[in-house]
C-alpha cells in the first residue's frame, strides 16, 4: 500500500540570556490560531529537534494557546521569553503568556525525539539497514501525526510553509520537504515557502551514507534527480522517457509541479511502495523484485507518488475521512496514462484494483459506530477508492467529464473532501449524483457489494435480462459489462448494459444483435470495471435473523466465471 510520514518541528533557538517569565493577568484566556509556518531543527546524531511556530492569532495578545505535542517537550518559550506556564496533558501542550513584540506570535520548544515508530507502521523515527547493511534514517509522519514528535497542527486541512535545518555527520545524504541546500558537509537545509503543504506529508527528513545522485530526466517540465546506492535497483527500472512523458502529461493538465522544477526520487528499505513528500518521493528500494500486482511497479508506483504532489499536498484533505480521495485520484490518473499510453499495464493495474475491492471491509464513508480504526480503513481504500470514486463513473458520464472534474477539483491550493468531488464531478457532467454516492460511498458494515445473474435467449435478436442481487436489497447505479462467449476461445464478444443512475429495478433487459454463433456463456465484468464479488455460485439470502448462504450449482443461461468456481468462502484475504 502506498504512502505514510510522521512530522518533527525544529526551529531556531535563542542564546541570549533569558528574560524574567511576566505575570499573566488572565492566563486562562484560550486563543484561537493557525499555524503559518513551521521552523525547524533535528540532529540526526543525537535526535535533539528544536521547533519555531509562527502562528497567526486572533484577537487577545495574551492567554493560552493549547497545541497538540508529546510529552517530553522542554524549553518552552513565548517570543524568545520563557512561558508563563505551560503544561503537557493527554497530548496537549498549553502554554500561556503574553505579546510584547509587535509582529507575529512565535512559540519556540526542544525536545529529543525517541527512535521508535507507531502503529505497526514506519511512522516516528528510524534507521533501518539496506541490503548493503548501510542504515537508513528516516523522520516519517502521516495523517494526523505530525504531533507524535513536536508540537504541531496536525489537522490534515492546515497547509503552511517550513524550513528545515539539518545537522548530520559528514558525507551524509539528507533529503527534506522544498528546495534543498547544502551550506556545509554537515547541514543541509530545505526551504518550503512557496506552495504551502501539508504538515501529515512535509514533515519529513531521509537520509543515508551511500546515496549516489544522477540526472534521470532533464526537460523544461522537470529535472528529476534520483538518488540511490550504486548497485541500487529502481535506476535500471525506470524508463526515463517515460517518467519525463508522464509528467508532461501532468503538467499539461493541472498545471507546473507545484513545489518546484526540481523533483528528488529515493529508494530506501521502507515498508510501504512509496511516499509523496513535497519535491521529494521515497520509493521502496526493492520495487522492481516485488509480485507484479502492476504491470510496471516501479513506474506505476513512482507516478502515483508524483499525482499526490497534486493530490493530496497541493490539494489536501479536508479531513482524516477524505483520505479514500487523495489515494483515488493518484491511482486514477496513473492508470488513465497507462490505458492511453503503455498498452496493456491498464489492464493489471484494473485487475488488481478488482482483487482488492472485492474484499474490501469497509465503505469509503464508513458509518461504523465504533468508527474503525484509521490504519485498517486506510489500508482498504486502495482498490474501492479509484473504481467507485472515479472509473466506474467513466461509464456513467464519460471520462472527459471525469478529467475536467479532476482539473476543477485540483485547481487551487486548499482543502477537499469526498463530497466536494462529488459536486466537481457533478458540475462537469452536469448529471447528480447524489443516489449514486449514497448506495457506493456511504454504508456501515461490511460492504454489501452486488453480483449480478445473467440470462439470455435467442430470437432474432439476443435478449439479455441482468438481475443485481445484494443482501439488504439496496441497487447500485452502475454500468455492466458483459462478455458473450461462443464455443471457442475466439468467439468472444463484449456488451454493456446500464442501470443508470437513478435505477428503478434490480432487474434490466437488453437486445443486442445475435453474434454470429451460438453464445454458451456469459461472463460478468470482464474488465475489471465494476466493483462486485462476481462469484455467481454464492447466494446470500437475508433470513429472519442472522445471515443464511446458499450454494447452488449452475444451470442453464447462467454466467459462469471460468476462473471463480472455486471461490465458494465467505471471506478471503488477498495480500496488500
Amino acid at each position: 500500500m502506498p504512502p505514510l510520514l510522521l512530522g518533527l518541528l525544529g526551529g531556531s533557538g535563542c542564546d541570549a540570556v533569558d528574560p524574567e517569565p511576566q505575570d499573566l493577568p488572565d492566563a486562562g484566556t484560550p486563543l484561537a490560531y493557525t499555524v503559518d509556518r513551521y521552523d525547524q531543527t533535528f540532529d540526526l546524531t543525537t535526535r535533539e529537534a528544536t521547533s519555531r511556530l509562527w502562528l497567526d492569532v486572533e484577537g487577545a495578545r495574551e492567554g493560552c494557546l493549547s497545541l497538540p505535542a508529546p510529552e517530553g517537550v522542554t524549553d518552552v518559550r513565548w517570543q524568545g521569553a520563557p512561558a508563563a506556564s505551560t503544561r503537557t496533558e493527554e497530548g496537549t501542550l498549553e502554554v500561556c503568556g503574553r505579546s510584547v513584540v509587535d509582529g507575529p506570535l512565535w512559540i519556540e520548544s526542544r525536545r529529543v525525539v525517541p527512535e521508535t515508530t507507531y502503529l505497526y507502521t514506519q511512522v516516528g523515527f528510524s534507521r533501518r539497514p539496506d541490503l548493503h547493511g548501510d542504515l537508513f534514517s528516516y523522520l516519517l509522519g502521516w495523517v494526523e501525526s505530525c504531533d507524535l514528535l513536536g508540537p504541531c497542527d496536525d489537522a490534515p486541512a492546515r497547509l503552511a510553509h517550513f524550513t528545515f535545518d539539518v545537522t548530520h555527520a559528514p558525507g551524509q545524504v539528507v533529503l527534506c520537504p522544498g528546495s534543498l541546500s547544502r551550506p556545509d558537509e554537515t547541514h543541509t537545509r530545505c526551504e518550503l515557502l512557496g506552495t504551502r503543504a501539508p504538515t501529515y506529508s512535509a514533515f519529513m527528513v531521509a537520509s543515508h551514507p551511500a546515496w549516489k545522485r544522477t540526472r534521470l530526466v532533464d526537460s523544461e517540465v522537470a529535472r528529476v534527480e534520483l538518488y540511490e546506492v550504486p548497485g541500487g535497483l529502481l535506476g535500471p527500472a525506470l524508463d526515463a522517457a517515460a517518467v519525463e512523458d508522464f509528467l508532461g502529461w501532468m503538467t499539461a493538465r493541472f498545471g507546473p509541479l507545484p513545489y518546484g522544477h526540481e523533483l528528488r526520487v529515493a529508494g530506501a528499505p521502507t515498508e510501504w511502495l512509496g511516499m509523496e513528500h513535497p519535491a521529494n518521493i521515497i520509493l521502496r528500494d526493492n520495487l522492481p523484485l516485488l509480485p507484479k500486482d502492476y504491470a510496471n511497479m516501479t513506474l506505476h508506483t513512482l507516478m502515483h507518488e508524483v499525482v499526490h504532489q497534486w493530490a493530496g499536498n497541493r490539494t489536501t484533505l479536508a479531513s482524516a475521512r477524505d483520505y479514500p480521495w487523495k489515494e483515488a485520484v493518484a491511482e486514477y490518473l496513473t492508470y488513465v496514462y497507462e490505458d492511453e499510453h503503455r498498452g496493456t499495464d491498464a489492464a493489471s493495474t484494473l485487475a488488481y484494483w478488482d482483487r482488492l475491492a472485492r474484499t474490501s471491509s469497509f465503505y469509503l464513508r464508513p458509518g461504523d459506530v465504533p468508527a474503525p480504526p484509521f490504519i485498517s480503513f486506510v489500508n482498504d481504500v486502495y482498490g474501492t477508492g479509484p473504481m467507485i470514486l472515479l472509473l466506474q463513473l467513466e461509464s456513467l458520464v464519460g471520462r472527459p467529464q471525469v478529467l475536467s472534474a479532476l482539473q476543477s477539483f485540483l485547481a487551487e491550493p486548499g482543502a477537499q473532501s469526498i463530497e466536494d468531488l462529488r459536486t466537481a464531478l457533478e458540475g462537469a457532467s452536469g448529471v447528480g449524483l447524489q443516489r449514486y454516492f449514497e448506495t457506493w460511498v456511504d454504508g456501515a458494515g461490511e460492504p454489501d457489494w452486488p453480483f449480478f445473474q445473467v440470462e439470455w435467449r435467442e430470437e432474432e435478436a439476443l435478449v439479455l435480462t441482468v438481475t443485481q442481487r445484494t443482501v439488504a436489497g439496496r441497487v447500485y447505479p452502475c454500468v455492466v459489462e458483459l462478455e458473450l462467449q461462443g464455443e471457442t476461445g475466439e468467439q468472444r464478444q463484449r456488451v454493456t448494459v446500464s442501470y443508470g443512475l437513478e435505477p428503478l429495478s434490480a432487474t434490466v433487459h437488453a437486445t443486442v444483435p445475435l453474434p454470429p454463433w451460438p453464445v454458451r456463456a456469459v461472463t460478468v465484468d470482464p474488465g475489471n470495471r465494476l466493483v462486485n464479488r462476481r462469484i455467481p455460485l454464492f447466494l446470500w439470502e437475508p433470513p429472519a435473523s442472522g445471515l443464511a448462504l446458499g450454494l447452488k450449482g449452475p444451470v442453464e443461461g447462467d454466467a459462469v466465471d471460468g476462473d471463480e468456481l472455486e471461490q465458494r468462502s465467505v471471506r478471503f484475504r488477498e495480500g496488500r
